[in-house]
């Protein structure tokens, strides 16, 4: 019997994305499997890409009743819940009826040592793809170190390197400075900049291109959608 398996990995965009390998190598296990993934609205249309999904699903976290939800995913029938996020809400929404649940072990403490005190005793541990395998264990899989791959063919490369500056905490964020230091290297190769990311980074965008030439570099953060931006990769010579 086939396996009905949800993942819950709400945000944040790049936590999402480390999410394909583990689902690649479960549809590859379980191929007439159901394997559905809920994240926040906002990331539905770029989840749509993950290749070996059934359904990604959204939540509202403004509108949605999460009793509601659980309803709603309770009638589905998974027989598996791999709880990826573990916060408030993915505690809620895998009380799902009748199905295995598991929980991702994120080493709070270690992460929190680390983050305030420098104190690193994560050397050793998995890494967040990992970790997401560990919550997967009970159904056979494991990590074989593949990185996240869109089902996307590489274009004829355009010449243009991206930059995407923004984070959404600025302590996980590269200094200005820096990444002006690195345009300046691109344009002296050859290539030609485009900045990316959402209209809140347009200035950030813009302050790194006040050590750059007029007419070298394109700031596009805020026009494009998220989910467009794996078919711009696909042309793209490079990404910082």
């Amino acid at each position: 019997m086939q396996p009905r398996i949800l993942l819950i990995r709400l945000s944040s965009l790049g936590d999402i994305i480390l999410t394909m390998p583990l689902i690649a190598a479960l549809r590859q296990k379980y191929p007439e499997a159901r394997i559905d993934l809920i994240v926040k609205k906002e990331f539905v249309k770029l989840a749509q890409f993950f290749p070996g999904l059934t359904l990604v699903i959204g939540l509202d976290t403004k509108k949605d009743i999460l009793a509601k939800k659980v309803e709603e995913l309770s009638a589905t029938g998974y027989t598996h819940v791999l709880d990826l996020h573990n916060n408030f809400r993915s505690t809620k929404l895998h009380t799902i009826k009748d199905a295995t649940v598991t929980i991702i072990n994120k080493r709070s403490f270690k992460r929190w040592l680390l983050v305030k005190f420098k104190i690193n005793l994560l050397k050793k541990e998995p890494d967040v793809i990992g970790r997401y395998f560990e919550t997967a264990a009970g159904l056979g899989v494991s990590d074989t170190g593949s990185a996240p791959l869109f089902d996307i063919s590489l274009k004829k490369k355009n010449g243009v390197a991206a930059i995407c500056p923004g984070a959404k905490h600025w302590n996980k964020r590269w200094p200005v400075e820096h990444f002006q230091e690195a345009a300046k290297s691109l344009l002296t190769l050859g290539y030609r900049i485009e900045f990316h990311g959402s209209a809140d980074e347009r200035a950030l965008a813009d302050e790194i291109a006040t050590a750059l030439p007029i007419g070298s570099f394109k700031n596009k953060c805020g026009e494009v959608e998220l989910h467009e931006l794996p078919e711009i990769f696909a042309e793209i010579e490079l990404a910082i």
